[in-house]
């Protein structure tokens, strides 16, 4: 028998992401001084620079000031722009939402978080990770976020982060400067806007900004991007766990590695698929990328992290900045592509950069769109339909 969760999935599948009903509507909903906070959950705590009515003024202080427990707690973060460092270590559900007339359209988000750090590979010590140079991180510690090293051996009940963090129309920058100015021209390091270990996460028409390695969702991390878009320029999403994307804009500002660099692993935590996943999305020149900078032809798809790389694309609109024959070896003296071991996938791509003739089979593979639905759908990849996403938004 057919379950009515599977059919309500169903029915979700077949509309357009704007005319799903958007959850926190009316919480987010711009409103006179004082009644920000009709239609919002009872308790939500309230974030702002201009509002008396708001208790706290940084996201960062409003975490603080929540219960370090296992209830269910809700942020509501009023227009403007915090130049911050956000950490979320609590292990209850949390909800933060910003403020938006328009909840289903990310180019209309206005609450930007950002911050501008980046790890200089040349002088690097032994102490520095990727992780000390993010704006927003989830994940129960440092020590549980590092890159470079982390807990694998430590049991996992006292590692897990948030269980069900969901954030809402909000832009995160990783704004990496040199000498004051922020380094448009190309890559200054690890920059991340974004990091996601050890912890369950979902996002919603949000947009994650940076230059080198924008995005990394690490050891036993899940996550789920709905519309929004990423920029970035070298290997900007990364990554150890499971990361979805659905109809994501995927913007490059440069050239240099791939857009996805992955790393699979033989130590698995539940059903989990480890990779990453785009679906119903699309791959375009960054709007804020240098006007003269010819990138036709230049955006590999992915490189191999490790030789247990996946990495997924259905349904996925290729500008002519793809490269034509798509997923590239991590090196000429060190591939890292195994056959059978290595999965890199497309389905049902589409656009000027897909150039079936010209791709290398060698290091890829196609599937039919049965096949991707059968093997790759939300339910697949996580083994179920997670608990910890807005079923709203997310469809299967």
């Amino acid at each position: 028998m057919i379950s009515s969760k599977l059919i309500y999935l169903a029915i979700l599948s077949s509309l357009p992401i704007s005319t799903l009903a958007n959850t926190y509507a009316e919480c987010q909903k711009p409103k006179a001084q004082g009644y920000q906070l009709q239609g919002c959950p009872n308790g939500t705590l309230y974030v702002s620079q201009t509002d008396p009515q708001a208790g706290y003024g940084t996201i960062q202080s409003a975490i603080q000031g929540l219960p370090n427990d296992n209830s269910t707690q809700y942020i509501l973060v009023g227009s403007g722009n915090y130049h911050e460092v956000v950490n979320v270590t609590r292990q209850g559900p949390l909800t933060i939402m910003g403020i938006t007339s328009s909840p289903s359209d990310y180019t209309s988000n206005t609450v930007k978080l950002f911050n501008s750090s980046f790890i200089n590979q040349t002088s690097q010590t032994t102490s520095q990770d990727n992780a000390d140079a993010v704006v927003l991180t989830i994940s129960p510690s440092r020590n549980a976020s590092l890159v470079g090293s982390g807990p694998l051996g430590a049991p996992l009940q006292t590692l897990f982060g948030s269980s069900d963090f969901r954030l809402y129309n909000i832009d995160v920058a990783n704004r990496a400067t040199v000498n004051g100015i922020e380094y448009t021209a190309g890559d200054t390091g690890p920059s991340a806007a974004l990091f996601v270990s050890y912890a369950n996460a979902s996002f919603y028409e949000c947009t994650f900004s940076s230059y080198q390695d924008t995005l990394y969702v690490g050891r036993n991390g899940s996550a789920i991007f709905v519309g929004g878009e990423i920029t970035g320029t070298t290997d900007f999403i990364y990554g150890f766990g499971t990361a979805y994307f659905q109809n994501t804009t995927l913007s490059s500002r440069n050239t240099g590695g791939g857009l996805v660099a992955w790393k699979g692993s033989e130590q698995w935590y539940g059903p989990n698929t480890f990779g990453a996943y785009f679906n119903n999305s699309k791959i375009v020149k960054a709007a804020d990328a240098n006007a003269t900078l010819d990138l036709t032809g230049t955006r590999a798809l992915g490189r191999p992290w490790n030789n247990q790389s996946r990495v997924v694309y259905m349904n996925t609109y290729m500008s002519d900045i793809v490269l034509p024959q798509g997923f590239v070896e991590w090196s000429s003296s060190d591939p890292r592509v195994f056959p059978n071991v290595t999965h890199f996938i497309e389905s049902g791509s589409y656009g000027p950069g897909y150039n079936a003739s010209a791709r290398n089979y060698s290091i890829e593979s196609f599937i039919s769109s049965e096949e991707a639905k059968n093997q790759y759908s939300v339910s697949k990849v996580f083994g179920e339909f997670p608990s910890w996403v807005d079923s709203n938004y997310v469809y299967n």
